[in-house]
């Protein structure tokens, strides 16, 4: 198998285990992090299952995840966010995702998105298309003109997110727009990358949590920048992608 290809399996099997742990009326959280962001310990099973596969097949490669980061950024490393969407998960809301990305000199050179509860696999290599489980995907084709534009946002959980999202709320109040918040980076990344959405714009983000998703944008024909309009960068905590034709209309909404 290929590094992709194994990425692949071990996101198909993560998603089975999740849909496994799911439940109803949500699971207990095991803890809260910082700015009341919630931990189960369905996160850490998970998070374990990933890493345990990853060491199997990579041993001598380095792991970053969110559950255990001992290192926030290496230039050559697996991202792992194990459970994108806990709160949703926590209270058996169904839309939280699994993604797994690899970067080669700090810049992201595959990554994969699982979404256990629709039975989904996104994929994509730097330089090659992007796949929904195994169909070649590309962005919409909407234009910043059309009346129908579905854009995604997220906030985070600090309080500059939430204050930074609630002005760009404000801003669309007057623009004929469809806006909706997954709180699931790799759930909004994913839809841009295959056309449900034309565009997403996410603040206080952190590596593990879009790199699989930019990924997929990139690699479906879309664009991805930071808030200044500045190709993304791993060290950047802002980010839109787009379908590439309404991306400076973002821009201008944040």
């Amino acid at each position: 198998m290929t590094q992709l290809e194994t990425a692949i399996k071990i996101i198909n099997q993560a998603n089975k285990f999740l849909v496994k742990k799911y439940r109803v009326f949500g699971v207990p959280a095991a803890r809260l992090k910082k700015n009341n962001e919630i931990t189960t310990d369905v996160d850490i099973a998970a998070n374990d299952l990933i890493i345990k596969k990853l060491k199997k097949y990579f041993p001598k490669e380095k792991i970053i995840s969110e559950e255990n980061k001992q290192n926030k950024t290496a230039p050559d490393a697996w991202y792992i966010d194990p459970l994108d969407g806990t709160t949703n998960f926590a209270f058996g809301l169904r839309d939280f995702s699994v993604c797994l990305a690899r970067t080669k000199n700090n810049d992201v050179e595959s990554g994969v998105v699982g979404v256990p509860m629709a039975d989904e696999i996104f994929w994509a290599k730097k330089n090659s298309a992007a796949f929904l489980n195994g169909k070649k995907i590309t962005v919409s084709k909407r234009k910043p003109t059309d009346t129908h534009l579905m854009i995604l946002f997220c906030g985070g959980h600090s309080p500059k997110g939430k204050k930074r999202l609630s002005l760009i709320i404000k801003k669309i109040e007057n623009i004929k727009i469809h806006a909706r918040i997954f709180a699931s980076a790799g759930l909004e990344l994913s839809s841009v990358a295959c056309g449900r959405a034309d565009g997403c714009a996410l603040t206080e983000i952190h590596p593990w949590d879009v790199l699989a998703g930019i990924a997929l944008v990139r690699s479906a024909g879309g664009k991805v920048t930071n808030f200044k309009g500045e190709e993304w960068k791993i060290s950047d905590s802002t980010l839109i992608a787009s379908n590439g034709l309404i991306h400076k209309k973002l821009l201008n909404l944040v």
